[in-house]
């Protein structure tokens, strides 16, 4: 890692991480994604398994199946804290109370523009979200409250619900919502910095990622004493989608040294679980799952990453971390216009051949020639056929020369 990330400077308050994962219920939300009841209890436990301390399981008002699933999570007894949403109503608390979830999040719209759409007072939806938190505090709920859009609302309105929440003393945390993703990271810290001095409260923090920002908003609010973090792996979620956990947990204890629970040599593995249950298919070049994580075509770190393997060296330096510490797949040299001795070298060796120099230093021509007619790096068997054909050709030539002689 960088030195200049933990100069006094640039020293953050990250410490303990909690992760609260939100991918089955805002996840879902994401345009086309739906898990079914079996898919959620799937994810669930691949996340417990990994160290997750909260996961959000579903929306108790959403449908039967949405609650069935719920309450299937909390009968398996994970290690993790279940938790679900509602709205600021009694009957979402009942529904809550009947799944036997560990904590609810109590969602209050309150900006000016969810009011004057409903026709709502701003005094009406505070009463109403402190009512139904007092109820499931009264249960033996914990109680977060979800102030959506909270990060576009005017500072006195802001102020207002973060006050009456605070001595309602119903509430084990406040969650700033940044529902559209409107914050950039000085945002991120100026509005938690404001509602800190407003409440002593635990906040959270949820980002959503519209301006592709949310990871680094959720490490600013990380940095700024916030350690509740609202993620989704691989980053689903409404729209664009939500600050995505793998990069968030990787980041957060490489970057800024907090503490996590988190399994990190899981994060290849949960990525790709969420992604076939989702139907949404991965980036190659997604931060931390993405598969050209591992793959260099370049001959020139190509060259270093076979002298550090063969000096036993720490990969570290070819690479940001090394790639095992997140389960990526083992590094590929691959074969295309930008690809050098080295990558030839280890073509080679997989298909067992060995050639004389003069004769790579044509193949690395042939392979850079034939990956730039194709527009594409080449398979394995393209390049056996390449070697194949080239070997022939210049054989050919010398016995074509020794006969002219």
């Amino acid at each position: 890692m960088s030195p200049w990330n933990f100069r006094p400077s640039a020293a953050s308050n990250a410490r303990q991480l909690i992760i609260h994962d939100v991918t089955l219920r805002d996840g879902e939300q994401q345009a086309g994604v739906i898990f079914t009841a079996k898919e959620k209890i799937e994810i669930a436990a691949a996340l417990d398994r990994m160290g997750v301390n909260r996961i959000e399981a579903g929306m108790v008002a959403v449908s039967a199946e949405d609650r069935e699933a719920i309450r299937a999570i909390v009968s398996s007894k994970p290690r993790a804290e279940i938790w679900t949403i509602a709205r600021s109503v009694p009957k979402d608390i009942e529904l809550a109370l009947e799944c036997g979830v560990d904590g609810v999040g109590v969602i209050l719209l309150g900006n000016e523009q969810y009011c004057r759409i409903f026709s709502w007072e701003l005094e009406e939806v505070v009463t109403k979200a402190l009512s139904a938190a007092d109820r499931a505090k009264q249960a033996g709920l914990k109680t977060t409250l979800l102030i959506a859009d909270s990060t576009r609302m005017k500072e006195e309105r802001l102020k207002f619900i973060v006050e009456s929440a605070t001595k309602s003393n119903n509430f084990t945390a406040l969650a700033l919502m940044d529902t559209f993703g409107a914050l950039s990271p000085v945002g991120t810290r100026t509005i938690i910095q404001a509602v800190q001095s407003m409440t002593d409260l635990p906040l959270e923090f949820h980002a959503h990622n519209d301006f592709g920002v949310g990871t680094a908003n959720a490490l600013t609010a990380l940095a700024t004493d916030v350690n509740i973090l609202h993620t989704s792996v691989i980053g689903l979620g409404e729209r664009i989608g939500n600050a995505p956990f793998e990069e968030v947990v990787l980041a957060a204890k490489l970057l800024y040294g907090a503490e996590t629970n988190v399994d990190l040599q899981q994060l290849n593995n949960i990525a790709s679980l969420v992604s076939k249950r989702s139907g949404v298919q991965l980036s190659p070049h997604k931060p931390v799952v993405g598969k050209n994580f591992t793959r260099i075509e370049s001959g020139t770190v190509a060259s270093e990453f076979l002298r550090w393997s063969k000096w036993g060296e720490d990969l570290q330096w070819i690479f940001p971390y090394v790639p095992s510490l997140v389960g990526s797949a083992p590094v590929e040299l691959v074969l295309c216009k930008g690809s050098g001795l080295a990558n030839i070298d280890s073509a080679l060796e997989k298909i067992g051949l060995q050639i004389s120099d003069d004769l790579k230093k044509e193949i690395v021509s042939s392979v850079k020639s034939e990956a730039s007619r194709l527009h594409r790096e080449l398979t394995l068997k393209e390049f056996t056929n390449l070697v194949t054909r080239t070997t022939e050709q210049t054989n050919g030539s010398q016995d074509n020369t020794a006969k002219s002689a």
